[in-house]
């Protein structure tokens, strides 16, 4: 289960031609990255806290996946034969690191969970405190906690995009994609992704009704979103239905895909890199979950 915000970051990004390396200005960025994180270390032991450094890993891309972020078609459609939109084959094909990638650990969790209810709340409220003045000196950006930062970076991609929705080519584009679709919503950054919330919003479906116990409550502004923890072989009927539904979804946009995708990922990767984060792929599941809200 994971807990999604409710404004829409996105993936995406571009002008370029084909995507065949990672985003000029990522390796930049990720310095920004491990800078911040030294200068919280440093804020935190001044105040007699303990915290180890917890950059995100550089960022490993998968085969292909460069690709599909240009709009290669044949890229995009090898993946989707395969995994769908990557909802339900993380559950089909649970050693496959393509759709069950490695997951970065916090070197912190281990002491945070030995800490008392008010330690920890002591610890948290000074972590942000850390990590907002290490934004103001790394970035220039003045921002209240983490998921200030993050209801900020989300916002900034989601205002960049906007722009896509006048683009005269990709309004075009989207309302011939709508009409194949058989939607009425017909802007560029709405379509991008419609079908895979669905699937996602579906599988969430599912998750609830083997939940055991009380569900969740929603946070004002959030919603809760189920990851299902079925069988491959239980899995495998909602990742035939998926994969469909992704092959019909890239069918009726093979003239979007290619020409939206790129200038997408690239503004997103501007925006992304300006916060001090790598950009493109790293936006996919925030932009995807944000949606659902």
């Amino acid at each position: 289960m994971f807990i999604a915000k409710a404004v829409a970051v996105t993936l995406l990004a571009g002008s370029f031609g084909g995507l065949t390396s990672p985003p000029s200005g990522d390796a930049t960025a990720y310095e920004k990255q491990t800078h911040l994180e030294a200068k919280r270390v440093a804020c935190m032991m001044e105040r007699g806290l303990d915290y180890v450094a917890s950059p995100e890993p550089r960022y490993t891309w998968q085969p292909g996946e460069q690709e599909r972020l240009a709009g290669d078609l044949e890229a995009l459609r090898e993946y989707r034969a395969k995994y769908g939109f990557g909802v339900w084959s993380p559950n089909v094909y649970p050693k496959d690191k393509v759709v069950n990638p490695v997951q970065h650990e916090n070197p912190n969790n281990k002491m945070l969970m030995s800490l008392s209810a008010g330690q920890l709340k002591k610890w948290r409220a000074a972590d942000d405190a850390c990590f907002s003045q290490a934004v103001k000196e790394v970035l220039g950006k003045t921002v209240t906690s983490q998921e200030d930062y993050y209801d900020q970076l989300e916002a900034a991609v989601d205002k960049s995009l906007s722009v896509l929705d006048q683009d005269k080519q990709l309004v075009q584009l989207g309302k011939q994609f709508a009409m194949c679709l058989g939607v009425g919503e017909t802007r560029p950054t709405a379509l991008d992704g419609l079908s895979h919330t669905k699937i996602v919003r579906q599988a969430s479906d599912v998750a609830k009704k083997t939940w055991k116990g009380e569900l969740p409550k929603e946070a004002e502004g959030k919603t809760v979103i189920f990851r299902p923890n079925l069988k491959p072989a239980q899995a495998r009927p909602y990742l035939d239905k998926e994969i469909k539904a992704a092959l019909r979804d890239l069918e009726c946009g093979k003239a979007f895909y290619p020409a939206y995708l790129p200038k997408a990922v690239e503004i997103t990767s501007r925006v992304y890199q300006e916060f001090g984060r790598e950009g493109a792929a790293q936006a996919v599941p925030s932009r995807i979950y944000g949606k659902l809200v």
